[in-house]
């Protein structure tokens, strides 16, 4: 007979306000997305700055699909199998962030790094390339370990009805991290900070990151308690390779329908918003010195960091309008769960007025997201037509109302629909093998005394979930409202597997454009300056545009997944 999952505690949250726990849990995405935009605005400018062409730095972005496809469901299997007495995700979260500010700190001194051990100019030119995209891989393997517990811990710490409220906090965080890192980007660093940690932007950038996830990932580490995890389901004690591959497999062939469909609407979503996110900083900066500055004109001496800074302008704005978003769309929009409207955020007295008559006609979450396609599809339709900073920068604003709901919606379906399974015991099992425990406790080793005391009574986390208005004296606030999402590793590792797998056909997508359209804009001879890679035609096409305009096509696509989601049970 299989063995049950057992558990000792319940999980909790710091904090005097269900927004305070909210914020604290979510806290550490904050520095994660930070850490993730400094990324995005810099890196593609700097790999051209080195002498990358536009095709094969496309190429080096598979990185990201790759690390996820890889890392996030394998550290989902391995995290929801782990018994540390400090929980199963944040142990993860910690030594994660340790290995991205190293690997960030590589990055931003690549250069000086490679001129100690190699003296020759053009032998160091390639090994400065080849260090600069391993220290990319690096940080996007160990990113998205911390990403990948991250939101595993909003699953397992709230309960159904609060799992929309909890990932709309998560792509509030993520927003003002975006926020934050856009403003610092857009300023120049070097003058303000001076040359202290870095003489130029780029190292000031990776320096400040690496210092934000630490202290996002400490806060949201040490205000969160999980619930411990003492013997794993049909577990004999270990947990090897083969059986957490084989798991892994098995869950990613064999999803329930409500979950597969949520997956292939991620699919196509995320084959637009793949080039948007990485090259956007890039398209805005390069149309305003493609377009607007004449090539006569005086170039700054730092031009990595002037397109990163003109860029990072329109990504403010961007960040601006997916906070807003982000604040104000949970009030607008029914919750997955819409039997129980008592579990409805309460919206700020100033806007109550206006939201109750809003509420009367909002849509459900399933709508709301279809619509954030069409307005993503609608709006990167118009890149290829963009001929000045003003105008490609209205389009990425615009973006950053579809980016909250993209941000917030599919983790809101993975958090019910994985809570959900578990409250079928019959479903649960047949698909996932999962054993369920509604019994309240039962005899085993004392915990307080490390698991290894005398025989003693241990609670049993209740998977099914408790109603929390029976339960309202919790000190705080969801300690007696426990979650059930024994498996929220992996679910949502399989989620970010169609997150990524989309990144790859991006990719390839970007490369063709790339090398049909621009096949040598970024070769140079060694005399050339830094700032060659902005020596294109105006007449000729954008690159970056055009692949802009196939995410849009792609998001028509996504509607139509959307659109089907709710005929599926």
């Amino acid at each position: 007979m299989p063995h049950a999952a057992r558990w000792v505690g319940s999980p909790s949250i710091k904090g005097r306000t269900e927004s305070m726990r909210m914020a604290l849990l979510t806290f550490s995405l904050l520095g994660l997305q930070f850490t993730w935009g400094i990324e995005m605005t810099y890196c593609t400018p700097y790999l051209l700055q080195l002498g990358l062409t536009k095709s094969r730095t496309s190429l080096v972005w598979i990185a990201g699909p790759l690390s996820g496809l890889i890392i996030q469901p394998l550290i989902g299997v391995i995290a929801d199998r782990s018994r540390s007495k400090w929980g199963r995700r944040r142990p993860f979260m910690i030594a994660g962030s340790f290995v991205v500010t190293l690997c960030l700190i590589v990055l931003g001194w690549t250069t000086e790094i490679v001129n100690m051990f190699v003296t020759d100019a053009e032998k160091a030119s390639r090994v400065t390339i080849a260090l600069a995209v391993l220290s990319i891989y690096a940080v996007d393997f160990a990113i998205n370990v911390v990403q990948a517990c991250a939101r595993s811990l909003i699953v397992d710490t709230l309960p159904i009805p609060s799992q929309q409220t909890g990932s709309a906090w998560a792509t509030r965080m993520s927003a003002v991290g975006q926020l934050i890192g856009y403003v610092i980007g857009s300023i120049d660093t070097v003058s303000v900070f001076g040359t202290s940690f870095g003489d130029t932007q780029f190292k000031q950038m990776t320096v400040i990151a690496a210092l934000a996830l630490l202290v996002a990932v400490t806060v949201t580490s040490y205000s969160v308690k999980e619930r411990v995890l003492i013997t794993a389901r049909d577990s004999d004690g270990k947990a090897g390779a083969f059986q957490v591959l084989s798991q892994l497999l098995k869950t990613t062939m064999d999803l329930p329908p409500r979950i597969q469909a949520i997956c292939w609407a991620q699919f196509w979503a995320w084959i637009g918003w793949f080039p948007f996110l990485f090259y956007s900083t890039t398209w805005v900066g390069e149309t305003y010195f493609r377009y607007e500055v004449p090539k006569d004109a005086t170039r700054p001496a730092d031009m990595l960091g002037e397109v990163g800074r003109v860029g990072s302008l329109s990504l403010v704005v961007f960040s601006s309008i997916t906070f807003l978003s982000s604040v104000l769309l949970p009030f607008c929009v029914q919750p997955p769960d819409s039997k129980r409207p008592r579990f409805t955020p309460r919206p700020p007295p100033g806007l109550a007025a206006f939201l109750s008559k809003i509420t009367k006609v909002r849509p459900n979450l399933q709508t709301t997201w279809l619509i954030s396609h069409i307005v993503f599809a609608a709006t990167m339709i118009f890149a290829p037509l963009a001929r000045s900073r003003a105008f490609a920068t209205f389009l990425v604003a615009v973006c950053g109302i579809p980016w909250a709901v993209s941000c917030w919606a599919p983790f809101a379906f993975m958090g019910v629909e994985i809570n959900r399974l578990a409250m079928n015991p019959a479903q649960a099992s047949r698909l996932s093998g999962v054993t369920m425990i509604t019994s309240t406790s039962i005899r085993s080793n004392a915990y307080n005394d490390d698991l290894n005391g005398t025989d003693s009574e241990m609670d049993v986390l209740r998977l099914n979930h408790h109603d929390p208005d029976g339960d309202s004296d919790a000190e705080d606030g969801f300690s007696n409202i426990p979650s059930t999402g024994e498996l929220a590793g992996i679910y949502l590792g399989v989620l970010n597997v169609y997150t990524t797998l989309p990144q790859f056909v991006g990719t390839f997508i970007s490369w063709i454009v790339f090398s049909i359209l621009e096949p040598g804009s970024t070769k140079r001879d060694d005399s050339a300056s830094d700032s060659t890679f902005l020596d294109l035609d105006k007449n000729t096409p954008n690159a970056i545009s055009i692949c802009l305009f196939i995410g849009a096509v792609s998001a028509l696509a996504a509607v139509e997944a959307t659109r089907r989601l709710r005929f599926v049970l």
